[in-house]
């Protein structure tokens, strides 16, 4: 079995793990937010990492009340001058898998040597050059991803993001509705393996539009590079009415969309669902409502009130069918041609 089909497949266990691990550490967390200085959070990462960024910086503006930013680390290392205004009195949060990649480090090394920037450090393995430098660690090693694509690694490092956030706000709810989402994953992959590895290996397609809106933004973009990385498949995201805007015209019938439906306007999503068909693609839609979208495949996912929550298992679906095409076309999914798990400059 391919390492990554037991990344994917087995990921709910490295959440559980994730989520306990974090919530045993919620009183070393809140001391943490509470003896800092800071006014704003920024979101530090590279590839992935910073896909994932992406979502916590909307969660952060969403939830916290505070100003939020996300910054690739190559830019930010680049171009720290440009970046100085927004990074007075911040507090720096990195997801990493292996706390070993060069812009990261010396992102961080930059910010830090500046200001008393308080910093922490989400990280897949233990003992990791960014935890020497970090001032709050939290190590999940049993998320770490030995592929060179990360796909369990993601899921956590997302769940992280916003337990930290749920922590920080006091929301108990966002908690709780994490902690069913894991509860109910592996269910979950049960019900949709089969349809999920139908839509790779029955179905025509040789491009991929993911599309969702929100928090869920930033994790889908990460869905896109999955398929990129693992498929060696052409991929885009786009919000999900913003597909319209230009998009659109590239969509045609050799094309899968993946979307995530939010909670609200469903009417307008139909016909978003109704375009996209009549563009010729195949269209798997991820829901919490159980109505007629008119999509090809359509997975059922329970109503969250906290549309992150959505992203979990939204994620896992994007993973199966990228590594459900992936070796439906002859691609060790394991070890992509040309690309290294994390780049030491």
């Amino acid at each position: 079995m391919y390492l990554t089909k037991k990344e994917i497949f087995e990921q709910y266990d490295a959440l559980q793990k994730t989520y306990n691990h974090i919530l045993s550490m919620e009183p070393d967390i809140r001391e943490f937010y509470e003896q800092s200085n800071f006014k704003s959070i920024t979101y530090i990462g590279c590839g992935s990492s910073y896909c994932l960024c992406q979502s916590a910086e909307i969660s952060a503006n969403i939830r916290l009340g505070l100003k939020a930013y996300s910054i690739p680390a190559g830019d930010l290392m680049l171009n720290y001058k440009s970046y100085k205004s927004i990074l007075k009195d911040t507090m720096l949060v990195v997801p990493s898998r292996s706390g070993s990649t060069s812009e990261v480090l010396k992102a961080v090394e930059l910010v830090k040597s500046e200001s008393e920037a308080p910093c922490i450090s989400i990280c897949a393995k233990t003992d990791s050059e960014l935890s020497k430098i970090a001032d709050l660690n939290i190590e999940i090693p049993w998320a770490f991803d030995e592929s060179v694509c990360q796909t369990r690694t993601v899921t956590n490092l997302y769940l992280a993001n916003l337990m930290l956030n749920a922590i920080y706000s006091g929301d108990k709810a966002l908690l709780d509705e994490m902690k069913t989402a894991i509860q109910k994953g592996n269910s979950f992959i049960e019900d949709y393996r089969d349809l999920l590895k139908e839509v790779a290996e029955k179905e025509e397609w040789s491009k991929v539009v993911v599309l969702a809106d929100s928090e869920l933004q930033g994790i889908a973009s990460e869905a896109a590079l999955a398929f990129t990385e693992i498929s060696l498949l052409q991929s885009s995201c786009h919000h999900l009415l913003d597909v319209r805007h230009g998009p659109i015209v590239l969509i045609n019938d050799s094309t899968l969309v993946i979307a995530v439906s939010t909670p609200y306007d469903t009417q307008y999503q139909t016909e978003l669902v109704k375009d996209l068909k009549k563009k010729g693609a195949k269209v798997v839609l991820v829901s919490s409502n159980d109505i007629n979208w008119g999509a090809d495949y359509t997975l059922l996912i329970p109503g969250y009130e906290n549309y992150a929550v959505h992203g979990i298992p939204f994620i896992f679906v994007c993973q199966a069918i990228a590594y459900y095409k992936a070796v439906a076309e002859g691609i060790n999914p394991d070890v992509p041609q040309g690309l290294d798990p994390w780049i030491k400059l």
